[in-house]
């Protein structure tokens, strides 16, 4: 498990819209943290700052929290802070990171009975591993017309991936990337869900699909698939149901029939008892 430290810093100066202030009332201070997003590797140190502005504390008396990804708990970090006399800028170090660190950090202190909390630190710390991509396809039907490509990039933070789509003689498309977080155990898992929605008359037998993935060090992944005539598979699920209810209705008309003549039957039979 990873530590966590906190020592002085100096003053950084940063661009002011590299971070979004978030004010607690408190005399009109503002507790700002920045950078706004960390990406790091395995067994790295990772640095968080905290800057302190109109409020009387040191970094004596402030708590980290860090709001977990999946679960959406805060769980607080005891930690010894050193403040610096000159400019009121604190740093906390989370030493030989691990996948478990990833999450959002809060600076916190309380002053006069009122809380003042920060605009929080977003920690990505990724595997060396190489990524994997896998593609399921689906087909969304709107009035027969398109189907939606759905490329899945797992083992490396979504901050760090660029994913497209390369479709029919060589058109890219961009698509929609989106972030997921595993509901798994934890440690908690990332990856990148993109998809693209294409018409079905553009469809071809033996027509390739590409599902590209640039990350780390110019690095490339990517992985395709070909498509079979998506309409002959749509009529097929479709006309599916449609003959089970065709046979189920055959199988019970001959029922009723195979009734109807069990019963003449029996009811001949008995007649023919009753004039004996």
């Amino acid at each position: 498990m990873s530590t966590v430290e906190c020592i002085h810093s100096q003053k950084t100066e940063i661009a002011a819209d590299s971070f979004v202030y978030l004010p607690v009332a408190l005399k009109a201070g503002i507790m700002s943290q920045y950078p706004p997003l960390v990406r790091s590797s395995i067994g790295s140190t990772v640095s968080l700052y905290c800057q302190l502005t109109g409020i009387e504390s040191s970094c004596y008396t402030i708590a980290w929290m860090k709001l977990h990804p999946r679960s959406g708990t805060l769980a607080v970090y005891t930690i010894k802070a050193v403040e610096d006399l000159g400019e009121k800028s604190c740093r906390a170090d989370i030493t030989y990171a691990t996948t478990e660190d990833s999450g959002t950090y809060f600076c916190a202190v309380v002053d006069q009975d009122r809380l003042s909390i920060g605009n929080g630190t977003t920690v990505a710390v990724e595997s060396d591993n190489t990524s994997s991509v896998e593609i399921a396809l689906s087909v969304r039907r709107r009035n027969n017309s398109v189907a939606v490509l759905t490329c899945l990039v797992l083992g490396i933070h979504p901050s760090k991936a660029r994913v497209f789509w390369v479709l029919d003689e060589g058109r890219e498309e961009s698509g929609h990337s989106e972030l997921i977080w595993t509901n798994g155990s934890a440690p908690a898992t990332v990856f990148t869900r993109n998809q693209v929605v294409v018409s079905l008359p553009e469809f071809a037998l033996e027509q390739t699909y590409t599902c590209v993935v640039h990350y780390t060090h110019d690095r490339t992944l990517n992985r395709s698939l070909t498509l079979n005539d998506p309409q002959r598979i749509c009529y097929t699920t479709a006309s599916l149901p449609r003959m089970l209810a065709i046979v189920s209705t055959l199988l019970l008309q001959l029922l009723m029939v195979a009734m109807a003549q069990c019963f003449k039957k029996f009811k001949k039979r008995n007649r023919s008892v009753l004039f004996r």
